[in-house]
């Protein structure tokens, strides 16, 4: 019994520790890709890091939308491990600040909405005392409250 119980703990942190690693390979090439993509870095700094949003164009949006829409469900998944024990809060709580502040862009952009209980979670996060917006999501928010989406929305839902 004991050495069965050893042989669990250890294949449970063999999972935890792959789960990690193809996390951060994830990230890892999603970054690698930017760099080596010079006309999509310079958007994603004019959009998510200069908030020059008025730089952008539709086409450009459109970019955005698929790019959200990945990070959107990279972000979903991170919740989805950590509700099922798999992560810890420490990568949970920054995946949900993440979310939590690209909300707005993604309403805005029409990108897919998340899950009932993921929405939940962000909402949640959102009303916990010290939670602040981030600067970006306060400039978008400021910037996009009179402008229409170039992004109608009428595009698949997300289903998993």
């Amino acid at each position: 019994l004991v050495f069965l119980i050893f042989e669990l703990r250890q294949n449970s942190a063999i999972a935890l520790s792959q789960i990690r690693q193809e996390r951060t390979l994830s990230i890892i090439n999603e970054y690698s890709a930017f760099a080596q993509d010079e006309i999509f870095s310079d958007l994603i700094a004019r959009a998510l890091n200069d908030a020059d949003f008025d730089s952008i164009t539709n086409k450009e949006w459109n970019q955005l939308v698929h790019y959200e829409n990945s990070r959107s469900v990279r972000l979903e998944d991170v919740f989805f491990q950590y509700e099922k024990g798999l992560i810890d809060q420490s990568v949970y709580l920054f995946s949900v600040s993440m979310a939590a502040s690209r909300l707005q862009l993604w309403k805005w952009l029409n990108v897919s909405e998340p899950s009932p209980e993921f929405a939940a979670a962000i909402e949640e996060h959102m009303n916990t005392e010290g939670f602040t917006p981030s600067a970006f999501a306060t400039q978008f928010a400021k910037w996009s409250a009179e402008k229409d989406s170039p992004n109608k929305g009428l595009g698949s839902p997300r289903v998993f």
